[in-house]
C-alpha cells in the first residue's frame, strides 16, 4: 500500500498582522497622538480611541488624510498608509442659520 502524505493546510492561514504607526494631530492645538494599529483594522477604532483620550464627542470630529475625509470603515491598507503618516482632525461646524437668516438688525 502506498502511504498518502497529503497535507491539509488551510487556505485561510494569514501571515502575522502587519502594523502601521499613525500620528493624529489636532489643527487647533497642534497636539500629536501616536497610534499603532493593524493595517486591516477599521479606522473607527483609532477614531474612537482618539476621542476617548481627548475627551471629545466622536460625532463632532472629522478626520482628514491627504485632503480627504476618512470614513470609519476604511482601513490603513485601503488608503496605502505608511508609518508616521499624519491624520488631521477638525471640529465639525454646526450651522443653525437658514438661507434668509442673514444678520438681523433690530431697530
Amino acid at each position: 500500500m502506498r502511504s498518502s502524505s497529503t497535507s491539509f493546510t488551510s487556505k485561510r492561514c494569514r501571515a502575522p498582522q502587519e502594523k502601521v504607526i499613525l500620528k493624529v494631530t489636532n489643527l487647533e492645538d497642534e497636539g500629536i497622538d501616536v497610534y499603532k494599529m493593524g493595517t486591516h483594522v477599521h479606522l473607527k477604532k483609532l477614531m474612537l480611541a482618539y476621542c476617548q483620550r481627548r475627551n471629545l464627542d466622536y460625532r463632532t470630529l472629522r478626520f482628514i488624510f491627504n485632503g480627504s475625509f476618512l470614513r470609519p470603515r476604511q482601513t490603513p491598507a485601503q488608503l496605502m498608509m505608511e508609518d508616521d503618516d499624519i491624520i488631521h482632525t477638525v471640529m465639525e461646524q454646526a450651522s443653525n442659520a437658514g438661507p434668509n437668516d442673514d444678520a438681523l438688525i433690530s431697530l
